[in-house]
């Protein structure tokens, strides 16, 4: 019966892998997932969310760095997570490890099933053939913690497989005292996971971090329910509502950082709403 009930699942998976191969839908979101408290992910809820490689000769190494996939040759993730590749064009050793829910499966995995038969597809691996970090990046203070990371091959849009939006159809001017999503993976579990978190003030982050100077201009923090550490590149995202129904995530803002102190964990995101043009005139496809 469990033979059986792993065929019927196959099939199942096969079939919505199927349903929007080719196709994309940017931000693609389920209403009911919205009102969970559940920490772990349903495999194909956040499909724009990956995990950065580093290519090691006879294998690879997880930098504990999430990418967020932008279009079928781009993802982002911060330029904090990039400095480890020497190279930023031509060998460049980076790898990104997209279509995953657990990273305990392996890419040579046609299909990847849990002991009680549930079978998701196996995630697949894309080579970086270029690096492009913001030309404002700041080593010292972390402002414009961001980076570009361009695909040898387009990505292959699946069920599991799907980009975020750049923008929102109405956006808020600030962003501040905003219970916002995030997504990414954590450095607790193999399943990708996601949250809440209330923004607030630089100056009450300078208080939660017992920092001495504010957070750079750019950057915004986040109050997270629980004190689960993810991965640094995690999204942060808001939703864009069509005729008075949720209809899509966009993205805001990059992980740059997680800092705890005390009894309180803070998440320091990098905003990338100024840097949207910068992203746009990079990530365009001819």
């Amino acid at each position: 019966m469990v033979v059986a009930g792993k065929l019927v699942q196959l099939l199942v998976v096969t079939w919505l892998g199927a349903l929007t191969a080719g196709e994309s839908q940017c931000g693609r979101l389920e209403e009911r997932l919205l009102y969970t408290t559940d920490e772990r992910t349903e495999p194909s809820e956040y499909p724009w969310i990956g995990v950065l490689l580093q290519s090691t000769g006879n294998g690879y190494a997880n930098t504990k760095c999430t990418v967020v996939i932008v279009n079928q040759l781009h993802v982002l993730t911060t330029a904090t997570c990039v400095k480890r590749f020497k190279n930023r064009t031509g060998n460049v050793s980076a790898v990104v490890m997209v279509g995953v829910w657990d990273e305990s499966h392996s890419p040579d995995e046609e299909f990847a099933c849990n002991s009680k038969g549930f079978c998701v597809p196996g995630p697949k691996l894309y080579n970086v053939a270029e690096i492009k970090v913001h030309p404002d990046a700041d080593k010292d203070t972390g402002d414009n913690d961001m980076a570009i990371l361009r695909l040898v091959e387009p990505l292959e849009w699946t069920n599991y497989i799907q980009p975020i939006c750049m923008e929102g159809n109405a956006e808020p001017e600030s962003l501040i005292n905003r219970n916002l999503h995030f997504t990414g993976f954590t450095h607790t579990d193999n399943i990708k996971g996601k949250g809440l978190a209330m923004t607030v003030s630089r100056q009450k982050c300078k208080q939660l971090t017992s920092a001495s100077t504010l957070p750079p201009e750019n950057q915004l923090c986040g109050f997270p329910v629980k004190r689960t550490k993810f991965y640094e590149g995690t999204a942060l995202m808001d939703i864009s509502v069509e005729r008075n129904v949720p209809h899509s995530f966009y993205v805001v803002a990059l992980l740059a950082r997680v800092m705890s102190v005390g009894a309180s964990t803070t998440h320091i995101y990098q905003d990338l709403r100024r840097a949207r043009p910068w992203i746009m005139e990079n990530t365009a496809t001819k």
